[in-house]
């Protein structure tokens, strides 16, 4: 009984292209997933700017801005790019929210 070489070639070629496939489909959820949290910290950025100068209005808003920029970093490192410096500055992430990043509010 022989081995047919091809049989086993294309066998293997075939697992490569799902394997292949399978990692794109990956990488493809982590784009869309760390798009949304841009997304988020955008409008929660947006949100804390026009926010009144009450101080319970504009408390709460900082909290979410803190809230998005977290996740924003979280995801990032659940990506494999790492640094909070560079991400913080380009969304021009004010002080008063870089403070409670990753706070919780009682």
């Amino acid at each position: 009984m022989s081995i047919d070489g091809s049989r086993i070639l294309s066998a293997t070629s075939r697992a490569e292209e799902v394997f292949n496939d399978f990692q794109r489909e990956i990488l493809s959820e982590k784009a869309a997933t760390l798009s949304r949290a841009a997304k988020k910290l955008e409008a929660a950025l947006a949100a804390l700017g026009r926010a009144g100068e009450e101080e319970g209005s504009r408390a709460a808003r900082v909290q979410e801005a803190a809230d998005a920029a977290y996740g924003y970093l979280v995801q990032r490192e659940a990506c494999g790019v790492f640094g909070l410096g560079a991400p913080l500055d380009a969304f021009d992430v004010p002080r008063e929210v870089r403070v409670r990043i990753g706070v919780s509010a009682r």
